[in-house]
């Protein structure tokens, strides 16, 4: 007898394929009564960070000796599209269980992630059949689209939020940007301030990233980027872009993701810029071959937080960021205009000595703030709240100052 999920499954793949990076599951748990002590409801067809940071976080609380469910709850309407899970999960899915399967859920600390998912209507009938302690509304991106579009409603999701029936339940930021953003947009509306005290960043596991950096920078120095090829996380104006990766003797420009965007935004590759598309190799490994990540995404986007800033510190990358993630990263970054990345470069490479002892000391501030062992404490001090910037000690600080720009 065909189970409801293998007929799903099956109903999936006779009709449109999925997007790449997705694959219609078929080995999803069954439903029915489920009993946890961490459920972390999202939507499982999201790529990228949301996929990431979601597993990170059930790998992790289950080797704490946590009892773990995900539950995947679909934002596309269409039944047949159930099923359609990011390839990252497939190897847990007898840990997942589609959210219309489940018959009750009744769980110590309720994960939702992704305001989108969760102001869905199957999200809605899903949270009548959840009981919990506790939950967490994990916002992970912003109310709108780079285009101003919007994704979802702040008032809409406090309201969502308050009637939940969950006992201390909060909406929590992923960082300081999206922090500010909640407080504006809920300014006047005379509801009740629903925000957690503190945010509730991505974990990343420490193991998978070599910490090797290079002694002395000498030439060719790598500077690089891993992000997707889309519209958004490239400079729209040509002359910044070709700054913030410049074309420069005794400089390598080695991105990861594809290059279409700027290609057709500067009329052509510059000669030093080698391009591997997207997953051409694991994270860690094209990390591991850069002397500098150089991070500078559209003008008009302010990114809810940036998984890979934190990847290339984690491998003892200098990082130079616009001043707008500032907030967010704090001392972890060196913060600059695009016309002062070369210049800055050239600083970094003047004094070794400092350069190693700044991107230790980030490093270990990076596992301080965003470490897997973070994510007990977290849960345990959601209502307190705690200095969300990091911070480096002063040798390392003066290093910042006589590296970026002056002011």
């Amino acid at each position: 007898m065909t189970s409801s999920n293998g007929m799903w499954s099956m109903i999936g793949r006779l009709c449109a394929p999925p997007p790449p990076g997705v694959r219609v599951a078929d080995a999803l748990r069954e439903g029915g009564t489920i009993e946890a002590d961490v459920a972390i409801v999202t939507n499982c067809a999201f790529v990228g960070g949301n996929a990431a940071s979601t597993v990170t976080e059930f790998l992790a609380l289950r080797e704490a000796g946590l009892k773990v469910v995900i539950v995947h709850c679909p934002v596309k309407r269409s039944a047949w599209k159930r099923h359609w899970i990011a390839d990252r999960f497939l190897p847990h899915q007898a840990d997942i269980v589609p959210a219309h399967a489940v018959g009750s859920l009744r769980c110590r600390t309720l994960i939702a992630r992704g305001p989108r998912m969760a102001m869905t209507r199957g999200f809605a009938r899903l949270l009548r059949r959840i009981t919990a302690e506790e939950a967490l509304f994990v916002v992970n991106n912003s109310a709108w689209n780079e285009d101003g579009k919007p994704l979802f409603d702040w008032a809409g999701l406090h309201r969502r939020v308050a009637a939940s029936g969950i006992p201390r339940a909060r909406i929590c930021p992923i960082s300081p940007v999206i922090r500010a953003e909640a407080q504006r947009a809920m300014a006047g509306t005379g509801l009740p301030d629903g925000l957690s005290a503190q945010d509730w960043p991505p974990a990343f596991r420490i193991e998978p990233f070599r910490f090797e950096p290079r002694a002395h920078l000498t030439a060719p120095i790598v500077i690089g980027r891993h992000a997707r090829d889309h519209a958004s996380k490239w400079l729209e104006d040509p002359a910044d872009l070709r700054a913030a990766y410049p074309e420069a003797e005794g400089l390598t420009v080695s991105i990861m993701g594809g290059a279409a965007t700027a290609e057709r935004r500067l009329g052509g590759l510059p000669g030093n810029w080698v391009v591997h598309p997207f997953g051409a190799s694991g994270v860690e490994e094209y990390l591991a071959g850069l002397d500098v990540f150089v991070y500078f995404p559209a003008r008009t986007r302010d990114e809810a937080f940036g998984r890979t800033i934190v990847e290339a510190v984690l491998s003892g990358l200098p990082v130079i960021l616009p001043p707008f993630f500032a907030p967010t990263f704090g001392d972890l970054a060196l913060y600059c205009e695009p016309a002062d990345v070369a210049d800055v470069v050239a600083r970094l490479a003047a004094d070794d000595a400092g350069r190693m002892h700044y991107i230790h000391a980030c490093r270990q501030e990076a596992i301080a703030r965003f470490g897997t062992g973070t994510l007990l404490p977290r849960l345990a001090a959601l209502d307190t709240p705690s200095d969300v910037v990091p911070r480096l000690d002063a040798a390392a600080q003066a290093f910042r100052a006589a590296v970026m720009p002056a002011g």
